[in-house]
């Protein structure tokens, strides 16, 4: 597995740190720009006190923080899940099985997810300047959810519409690449086995989050 991610000795933490850096960076810039105290009182002024919507402003200034604190967790989690699957896709196609190199190539890829983010928080700086709660939530630049009214459909169909977007699709054929430069397999094959590794995951995942919002909404 002769590559340019099998150049490991210390690129995995480097990259995975750099990630996890940008990552919260974006998330406070999100949160100290975008959001303010006015939006949750226009948005639960008629369904809560004046006291119980400061108390959960006060709660969610203290979880922006613990929520960077868990950025690295998360991360771990998710790019080991993603390793996993990439992983046994290919010991099932070669008999052959390498983390670190599959872990790399998570983090590589990952790098796609943060430009939606940065999207979004330029989109309401500059353009959509006049946005309320219910906005920030359901808007995802790119994504199916865009071009339907999200008001009117079952909100378990919210998740699903939003993973369906273009950076998705990007993240696909990243992998592709990745897994083709990384084992010299044609690229037809590397998409063919991140469509029945990751592929697979991630409808599991997007089941599972709907089954989760039926249960509980």
């Amino acid at each position: 597995m002769a590559s340019i991610f099998a150049n490991l000795q210390y690129s995995i933490l480097l990259r995975f740190v750099l990630l996890c850096i940008v990552a919260a960076l974006l998330s406070w810039s999100f949160q100290y720009l975008l959001i303010s105290d006015t939006l949750y009182y226009n948005a639960f002024a008629n369904q809560l006190s004046y006291e119980r919507i400061k108390n959960m402003i006060d709660e969610g200034h203290h979880w922006i923080w613990l929520g960077n604190i868990f950025i690295p967790i998360i991360y771990g989690i998710k790019l080991t899940f993603i390793t996993i699957c990439l992983g046994l896709g290919y010991f099932f196609a070669k008999s052959r099985f390498n983390f670190s190199i599959f872990f790399n190539l998570a983090i590589f890829s990952e790098l796609i997810f943060l430009l939606p983010i940065l999207i979004k928080l330029l989109w309401f700086l500059f353009i959509k300047t006049d946005y309320d709660l219910n906005d920030l939530t359901l808007f995802y630049p790119l994504s199916l959810l865009n071009l339907v009214d999200a008001q009117t459909i079952p909100r378990y169909w919210l998740a699903p519409l939003q993973m369906l977007n273009l950076f998705e699709i990007a993240y696909w054929f990243l992998l592709a690449y990745g897994v083709a430069d990384a084992t010299g397999l044609s690229f037809k094959r590397s998409f063919g086995l991140v469509m029945s590794s990751y592929g697979v995951g991630l409808v599991l995942w997007v089941v599972l989050v709907m089954f989760l919002t039926i249960t509980y909404s």
